[in-house]
């Protein structure tokens, strides 16, 4: 089994511990996030920002990414870091920005975009995936690569 399929199989378990922008002591975990995730951020975000325009959707897009950043980073006991309210007065721009970046990153490495990826990658990876389909796909945590994966799938069936 290859290093990516390990890791599209473990979906939102996958996770880094690193170091807090700027305070190399400090070490937290960050973690993949699946669809849950980004339906809790968003039904929080939506109870903050309850009626978004062309001029706040920016600041509903930061919330959002705030509310998000919440769920997937923890201590190294995997325990939330305060409540929202105390993790959101530890975000600078410039940490909110770094954090974003790295769990873009850990996602590219865990659940990559399949557009991202070379021809040759993704038939390794579907060969891969054939020997055990059912519960590989339903891990997959980015919707792009899961489309592609069974849209390759089932057009392989028909031939």
């Amino acid at each position: 089994m290859s290093d990516l399929l390990a890791k599209l199989k473990a979906g939102s378990l996958n996770s880094k511990d690193i170091p807090w922008p700027g305070n190399e002591d400090l070490l937290i975990r960050m973690r993949v996030y699946n669809d849950n995730d980004h339906l809790k951020a968003t039904l929080a975000t939506d109870k903050v920002i309850t009626n978004v325009t062309m001029s706040n959707v920016e600041r509903y897009n930061a919330e959002l990414y705030t509310q998000l950043l919440y769920l997937v980073i923890t201590d190294l006991d995997n325990k939330p870091i305060g409540t929202i309210a105390d993790f959101r007065t530890l975000l600078t721009p410039e940490i909110k920005k770094i954090l974003i970046d790295l769990l873009d990153a850990l996602h590219e490495e865990c659940s990559p975009d399949p557009e991202n990826m070379t021809s040759e990658e993704f038939d390794l990876l579907l060969n891969d995936i054939k020997k055990n389909v059912e519960e590989t796909v339903l891990s997959v945590s980015n919707i792009f690569t899961l489309r592609k994966l069974v849209l390759s799938l089932v057009l392989n069936q028909k031939k």
